[in-house]
């Protein structure tokens, strides 16, 4: 595993400036982590921005009544775009953020990122798009919790992290489920129950498989 300009191009797209992946290759740190591992925690002072190369990463945000909102997933290519605001904004992390696989980040340190946004115009393309593409994100999590069923919320959820996996079997218990969706553990298993028998799922110990990835 070696941080170079071809492993750039091919597992972040998104940058393309030669110039650009030219100072990646120098300034970054290419790590690999295994799933259920947390990379950033709320309150911590960021040192790194990460670039996601492999796996999948899920950030939620935790409220001050101690209840936990899942924002989005970070898939390849892609970058957090709420580590990105505080960075900038020289302010300590708002989200915690845990691997759903194994994992491999470019950490590209927060220095570099200030010089980025004053000479890479490609660098502010890719972080603009990442904010987009979260803003949608964040948006379609939060329309999912005032309109539509939990039991679909919770099949797409569900699929979501097979996907990023590439495994149908997830690893995760009821509890940890009701939490992401904001739902309450009864609530949840009999939700599972439901989608079990509708052959959506099967249900093990401390574990779920899908029947399939697709929707």
């Amino acid at each position: 595993m070696e941080l170079n300009a071809a492993y750039i191009r091919r597992h972040l797209p998104g940058i393309q400036d030669d110039l650009l992946i030219e100072d990646l290759v120098e300034h970054g740190v290419l790590q690999s982590f295994p799933a259920g591992q947390i990379v950033l925690t709320d309150q911590q002072y960021i040192d790194y921005v990460p670039l996601i190369t492999k796996g999948g990463v899920k950030v939620v945000r935790h409220t001050e009544d101690h209840h936990q909102l899942f924002l989005y997933f970070l898939r390849p290519g892609e970058t957090c775009a709420m580590t990105l605001s505080s960075c900038l904004k020289r302010e300590t992390s708002k989200v915690r953020a845990k691997t759903i696989a194994e994992t491999e980040i470019v950490l590209l340190p927060v220095g570099r990122v200030y010089y980025y946004t004053r000479h890479f115009a490609g660098w502010n393309e890719y972080s603009l798009q990442s904010f987009r593409l979260k803003f949608d994100s964040i948006l379609s999590a939060f329309e999912g919790m005032a309109f539509a069923p939990l039991e679909e919320r919770t099949a797409s959820y569900l699929r979501d992290i097979a996907n990023i996996s590439a495994s149908k079997e997830i690893t995760i218990t009821h509890g940890a489920l009701a939490e992401d969706l904001g739902a309450s553990r009864v609530g949840m298993s009999r939700i599972l129950k439901r989608l079990e028998e509708a052959g959506v799922l099967h249900l093990g110990r401390g574990s779920i498989t899908l029947s399939s990835l697709q929707g």
